[in-house]
């Protein structure tokens, strides 16, 4: 597994050295503000690879409806950095499981809305600018 992966070529790249999954980050954006936003690079990153390998996401999940739209984008898996650790600082570990329920409920309504009966099936077609 690779994290950090924020361009295409450095997908292929971590491809051909026998990378097992990829997580496209770009680290909160604490290193260099400027850098791609996650979401951004995403797709680029899955069409790069072209489903040899998964493609996780880490960096700007905050709710369900995120979520969805990196699933629709390609991701495998999504990653929550910073809400659960402000959840866990804030009120501990009921507070993270409340955080984990409430982004269950966001995902399962922002699928209803969509028409998207299971996360298996979100796509591109999920997205307005799919072309």
């Amino acid at each position: 597994m690779i994290k950090g992966i924020l361009h295409p070529d450095d997908a292929r790249t971590a491809l051909s050295a026998s990378a097992d999954v990829l997580v496209v980050s770009n680290h909160g954006g604490r290193q260099l503000d400027g850098a791609s936003s996650t979401i951004g690079m995403l797709r680029p990153i899955v069409d790069a690879v072209a489903g040899e390998i998964d493609v996780f996401v880490d960096g700007g999940i905050r709710s369900g409806t995120d979520v969805l739209h990196a699933l629709a984008h390609g991701a495998r898996a999504c990653w929550l950095g910073g809400p659960w650790a402000f959840a866990l600082a804030a009120a501990g570990q009921a507070s993270v499981a409340h955080l984990l329920e409430g982004l269950q409920r966001e995902l399962s309504t922002a699928m209803v809305l969509a028409g998207c009966p299971s996360v298996a099936q979100a796509g591109t077609h999920l997205l307005w600018d799919s072309g």
